[in-house]
Parts: C-alpha cells; structure tokens; sequence
C-alpha cells in the first residue's frame, strides 16, 4: 500500500476514534517530558507532528505557563496537511489548549515568535545533520539559567538500530554531548 494510502486510512481511523495520533516518542519519553516539564513557566517544542507530545506538555502547564508548538505543517499531495489537523484536535483536548502558541513555521523563521529565555526546549523537528546544527545553534544559547533542553532521537534503542543514521544522532554525539555549557541527564 502507497504512503498516501496510509495516510488517508490513519485520517479516517483517527476522526473515527479507532487510532490515537501518531508520534514517534515512547512512553517512557513521553514521561520523562512530563517529569521535566512540569512546573515550567515557557516551554518551546520544535517538531509538533500530529501534537501527541504537543498535548502531552501543554497537560503539564500550570495556569499562567505558555508553549509555543513549532512546525511548518507542510501540505500532502492535495495540498493538505493532515499531521495539522489532528495537532489542532490533539491541541484542543487538553484542558490547558488556550496556552498553546502553535506557532506554523520552520524553526529558524519561529526565532522571533519565541520568548526570550524559555526554560524547556523540547527538540524533535529536522533530524538532518543540517537541522539539527541549526536548531542547535538557535536555541542553545535562549534556554534560561537551570533550564532543560531535551532532544529526541540522541541515543540508539533496541527497537530502532537506525536511529544511528540520523543526524540528530550524529551530532549529539560529535558536539552536544560535549558543550560544557550544559549539564548531561539521562
């Protein structure tokens, strides 16, 4: 079956309640995002998807917090972008869905959009070499004093050996984990 078959029978399955929406991080990820964001006063998600990790952060806001959700949605074959559809749907079940700053760009256009010093970075948007020096390079430094930066795709699980080949892989391993700026948990 073609890509585009699968698409449109997740879409139909997702908006008949049978599939949840789609996303890469495990649950275990997903509670380690939980874990460090809760108490977070201006979180940044680059890479938005389908917005289960979306929903997931804004589910840990406290009333005053904001997340500013990044991610250029780009539009199918017919011209639409379905991942934006159930994002918004995902978005909006969260009790917390007015504090979400969807913010439809690519990261490096969404600079200005984002507030100064957030104090959670969740990164998980282009996981080429390229996109993740880019992401890198933008965002490192705008996290605030005793804030978290987490990065998707870094380490190697069990159930996707090809993780390797990823770039945010690779330059997790050749750079980041080596900027003495910041302190490494795993």
């Amino acid at each position: 079956m073609s890509i585009f078959g699968k698409t449109i029978i997740h879409m139909v399955s997702y908006f008949l309640g049978i599939d949840s929406a789609d996303t890469q991080v495990t649950v275990a990820e997903g509670e380690c995002l939980k874990a460090f964001a809760q108490g977070k006063q201006n979180l940044v998600e680059i890479g938005v998807y389908e917005g289960a990790t979306t929903r997931l952060l804004a589910d840990q806001l406290d009333n005053e917090a904001k997340l500013y959700a990044v991610d250029p949605f780009i539009p199918g074959r017919l011209g639409i972008c379905w991942g934006r559809i159930v994002a918004k749907l995902e978005i909006n079940k969260s009790p917390h869905a007015r504090q979400v700053n969807l913010i439809e760009k690519y990261s490096h256009e969404a600079l200005v959009d984002i507030p100064n010093a957030p104090d959670f970075i969740f990164i998980d948007g282009d996981h080429s070499l390229e996109g993740i020096m880019r992401d890198w390079a933008d965002l490192a430094g705008l996290v605030s004093s005793g804030g978290i930066i987490a990065l998707h795709d870094t380490r190697i699980p069990n159930h996707n050996p090809n993780v390797a080949n990823l770039g945010s892989y690779q330059y997790f391993e050749s750079y980041i984990r080596h900027d003495n700026r910041y302190d490494l948990i795993h």
